[in-house]
């Protein structure tokens, strides 16, 4: 099962997702993401929290 965030769901308009195993991935790639797409330097503390709590798990299909 990986964890996944849709940037939308942050509240960006953008359609970029993120995959990893942990929270703590997701929130290094978000960080990146943030920097290079958004121009975000600092991910604020409000962010995160906003990015773990809409951190979604898929269930993998067979």
């Amino acid at each position: 099962m990986a964890k996944l965030l849709r940037c939308r769901d942050v509240g960006f308009d953008c359609e970029a997702e993120v995959r990893a195993d942990t929270d703590a991935e997701i929130l290094d790639q978000v960080a990146r993401h943030a920097r290079e797409v958004h121009g975000l330097e600092d991910v604020s503390d409000e962010v995160v929290a906003k990015v773990l709590s809409v951190i979604t798990t898929e269930h993998a299909t067979t």
